[in-house]
């Protein structure tokens, strides 16, 4: 079973996983990347341009371009998550959202402030998935902060499609391998 397929349809995909599933993440931006433009927005300080640079390698001879066709942007709060996806126009490209939920899992956010600011989130999200592609990943909150996990439903909840890791799984962005660990779920 493919659980994230290239070409990628529209519409808003959520992958919840430890670590909010980085590698296979960069990995999916590598794989885009080689295939046109992409646009990240990064929550949780996520990106790390060498492991994509290293995939997107193999995958291209196109190197600099591909690298040049990704466009970044990180948020160091809730506010600015907010204001990176109120700016963001109608893309004509794949985005992803890294970890959107770490800025949201501060405690110095009231968490009715920041169930507020995560919903006009998701306004823009589904916005931007009408009309392209938007993969966002989340991780569960951490024990010390478990009353935030009313801000993982209501990500879950506005998602199409959406994908958890096992204890042992990953999330798989290739076409040509599988993971019967990692089911979509309803």
């Amino acid at each position: 079973m493919n659980i994230i397929s290239i070409p990628i349809p529209c519409g808003l995909r959520l992958v919840i996983a430890r670590h909010a599933a980085q590698p296979r993440m960069l990995e999916l931006a590598a794989r885009l990347a080689a295939l046109g433009s992409l646009r990240v927005l990064d929550g949780g300080n996520q990106f790390n341009p060498l492991p994509v640079a290293r995939i997107l390698r193999s995958l291209t001879l196109q190197l600099e371009p591909a690298l040049a066709g990704i466009r970044i942007s990180r948020a160091f709060t809730c506010y600015q998550a907010l204001a990176l996806l109120e700016q963001e126009t109608l893309p004509n490209r794949p985005v992803l959202v890294l970890d959107l939920l770490s800025t949201f899992y501060d405690e110095s956010v009231p968490l009715p402030e920041a169930r507020r600011l995560l919903g006009f989130c998701l306004k823009h999200l589904r916005r931007l998935a009408a009309a392209a592609p938007v993969v966002v990943s989340a991780r569960p909150p951490k024990p010390v902060c478990a009353d935030r996990a009313p801000l993982l439903e209501d990500l879950r909840a506005a998602c199409s499609l959406v994908f958890e890791e096992g204890d042992e799984a990953e999330v798989d962005s290739l076409p040509s391998k599988s993971n019967p660990h990692l089911a979509p779920s309803v």
